[in-house]
């Protein structure tokens, strides 16, 4: 549903007993936008429901005081606001000073691209293309059932919480501090005690996240800028391409082992064994990047234990875990760094690129500093080879406005999750992600960044075709695994035949997972899918 702007004549008729009666199709429309995370008023409107308000109020009840009429008023528009989002009228767009009341309440639709809800005619014959009568607004709705579900709505994230957001996008702008400003310390200072870590970086994308967690492990452990070429740093092959690149950036050979069918993590016990494997022939393994994929954590006691074992490092990939846990600790304060992806699909995500790395440890900290900004704490006199590559101001000021919302958006992932695990049962050939309770009871915090199916038998694409002629968008995450691509052959070491990676990848299918979806949606995608897996069973 596109964003809908309730005008002044919708707020009067439903706040008015005459116009209630002879306009039921306002009130009904009214009703069904309550709480509904599209739906707004201007700013401008609720200052015109006011005083229109009030002097109605004066006229139907002359003997209340000014106060008591005042209250009223108040209580009216506390209702509204607690109803609708506001939106605000932007300076951007050119006013009709022939109609203020309305060039006000176009400009704010236009900020939200959105289309106006009202029965002025003038309104509705002059720009069609931004207005809607209640009466055809309610079509609309009974034709809902036909629109299209994507798999993450971000301008819906986004307006839901505005108001937070631009306040904190006008401090950076007052200042004009873009760079490294103080939004960038705050959200480092807000996330470092959010996962419960000594450091937090911020760095410009989650792949810079990586290289430089790898570069600066590099500098500490070896005293030197790269890794070598025969140091070996095992990871997953199913997994986004940033993770096995990062490690042949760093000047590393990544090692694939494979996954866990179940989880679709690295698998423990196949490290175990590249370990054995990899020392037989006088191979050194220098460190491991487990992703927890999809939000789900990997098994990080086993992954320790071998690390603290075999005197190896672990840099975490979070990319996909924000808020996720394992054993009461938040993902990204186990391994000796985390890297987390802002890239704006994330549980936490900014307007474009950006990343962080959490740390409890200061030389790693210190040389992170150092190498997001050329090499050194002075960018005319550097200490070792480095990059562009800090997190802008803006983008930490949008995700200081996310910070406060990610546990509710992440509960509501959850929640979400269980009702396609229980609508979505019964299908031999579709494979739900694992309950975390049913692996390790009480001991992870899966965050959903996706719900992710396993359709076997060949049936994936034919379920995925169905959903897409029903406008229920789904995904493939990924259908090549790293070992099958271009850039890591003859640049890579194989542990095994990595055949669940190869099985997974022709296997998994991602269902829409928008925190803000609303029940209809959800037992909609529920319904196609059953319907999906009819079809290609038969």
């Amino acid at each position: 549903m596109r964003n809908i702007l309730i005008d002044l004549n919708i707020l009067l008729d439903y706040y008015e007993t005459e116009r209630r009666e002879r306009y039921p199709e306002s009130v009904k429309a009214f009703d069904y936008l309550k709480h509904k995370d599209f739906a707004f008023v201007a700013a401008s409107t609720i200052s015109n429901f006011e005083f229109l308000k009030y002097s109605y109020i004066s006229r139907e009840y002359p003997h209340k005081s000014r106060k008591q009429k005042l209250k009223i008023v108040r209580n009216f528009v506390r209702e509204i606001l607690s109803y609708f989002k506001i939106a605000k009228t932007p300076s951007y767009v050119t006013v009709d000073l022939d109609d203020i009341e309305n060039s006000l309440i176009i400009a704010s639709s236009r900020a939200i691209d959105g289309l106006i809800l009202t029965r002025d005619k003038k309104l509705l014959e002059k720009y069609p293309e931004i207005t809607i009568h209640p009466r055809d607004f309610l079509k609309r709705i009974e034709n809902e059932r036909n629109d299209r579900i994507p798999l993450l709505d971000l301008t819906r994230e986004t307006f839901s919480i505005y108001p937070e957001i631009e306040e904190r996008i006008d401090k950076v702008i007052n200042r004009s501090n873009f760079i490294l400003g103080k939004e960038v310390q705050e959200l480092e200072e807000n996330i470092a005690g959010y996962i419960g870590t000594k450091h937090a970086v911020g760095v410009s994308s989650g792949t810079d996240a990586l290289l430089l967690s790898l570069r600066a492990l590099a500098l500490k452990k070896k005293g030197e800028e790269f890794w070598d070429k025969d140091d070996l740093v095992i990871t997953t092959p199913f997994t986004f391409t940033a993770t096995g690149d990062t490690i042949l950036r760093a000047g590393a050979t990544p090692c694939f082992v494979d996954i866990d069918p179940e989880t679709l993590n690295i698998d423990p016990a196949q490290i175990r064994e590249a370990l054995a494997f990899f020392a037989s022939r006088k191979k050194k393994v220098v460190g491991i990047v487990p992703v927890h994929l999809f939000g789900f954590p990997c098994d990080m006691d086993a992954i320790m234990e071998i690390a603290r074992t075999h005197d190896l490092f672990v840099v975490e990939d979070v990319a996909q875990g924000f808020g996720g846990s394992f054993r009461g600790k938040k993902l990204g304060s186990i391994g000796d760094t985390g890297c987390f992806s802002f890239f704006p699909t994330k549980n936490l995500g900014c307007f474009g690129d950006g990343g962080m790395i959490t740390t409890n440890d200061d030389t790693l900290a210190g040389l992170a500093r150092a190498l997001r900004v050329h090499g050194g704490r002075d960018k005319y006199n550097v200490d070792h080879i480095g990059y562009k590559a800090r997190l802008d101001t803006l983008q930490a000021a949008v995700l200081l406005a996310k910070l406060r919302h990610v546990d509710r958006w992440n509960a509501l992932r959850q929640n979400i999750a269980r009702k396609y695990s229980e609508g979505l049962s019964g299908f031999q050939d579709l494979r739900l992600p694992p309950s975390p309770d049913a692996l390790l009871p009480s001991c992870v915090e899966h965050v959903y960044h996706q719900y992710t199916v396993r359709v076997r038998n060949g049936k994936r694409d034919a379920l995925r075709e169905y959903l897409k002629s029903r406008g229920i968008e789904a995904m493939v995450y990924y259908p090549v695994p790293l070992h099958k691509m271009k850039v890591f052959q003859g640049r890579c070491e194989i542990f095994g035949e990595l055949q669940e990676a190869e099985k997974a990848a022709q296997e998994v299918l991602s269902l829409p997972i928008e925190p803000l979806m609303g029940e209809e949606e959800i037992s909609r995608v529920i319904a196609v899918v059953r319907e999906g897996m009819e079809r290609v069973r038969s």
